[in-house]
């Protein structure tokens, strides 16, 4: 049984949390495409999958350290957020004719469909610009289906 609501079926109500998330997309959405808030750094793109395991979180932050990302869970919200710095040694000797490559600092709060507990056992990596996260089901949701007796 699957956690998720179905990207193209029906919608169950959810917490407010989930209306503030949609919004976010919503106002992000709308300003993709101009070139003044175009910075993916305000929000970094990611892909979030069910397994059987749990859920397996991927997101990009390319040409980051390690050391720059810092990763929490609270409840059922994963947060992810660090910074890119400009070195400024870089431009020193250089007259750029184009600077496109985004700087500074991000924070992205993923929301989950199902709450775990802070001592749960999460896994992270980062590894050629990608940050992969595998978060556990909790128990109650890896229980096989159960017939119900009708008396």
């Amino acid at each position: 049984m699957s956690l998720f609501p179905s990207l193209f079926g029906h919608q169950k109500p959810q917490a407010v949390t989930s209306l503030r998330s949609r919004l976010d997309n919503v106002f992000d959405d709308f300003f993709r495409d101009w070139p003044e808030t175009s910075n993916r750094w305000m929000r970094p793109a990611v892909d979030m999958a069910e397994t059987k395991e749990g859920l397996e979180i991927k997101i990009d932050l390319p040409d980051m350290d390690r050391k720059d990302i810092q990763l929490e869970l609270h409840g059922d919200q994963l947060l992810v957020q660090g910074e890119k710095e400009f070195k400024k040694e870089d431009t020193q000797d250089k007259g750029y004719h184009l600077l496109e490559r985004s700087y500074g600092s991000f924070r992205r709060v993923i929301q989950l469909p199902f709450s775990l507990a802070d001592n749960t056992e999460v896994r992270a990596s980062y590894d050629k610009g990608v940050l992969s996260v595998m978060l556990p089901k909790p128990a109650e949701a890896q229980q096989s289906t159960k017939r119900i007796e009708i008396k």
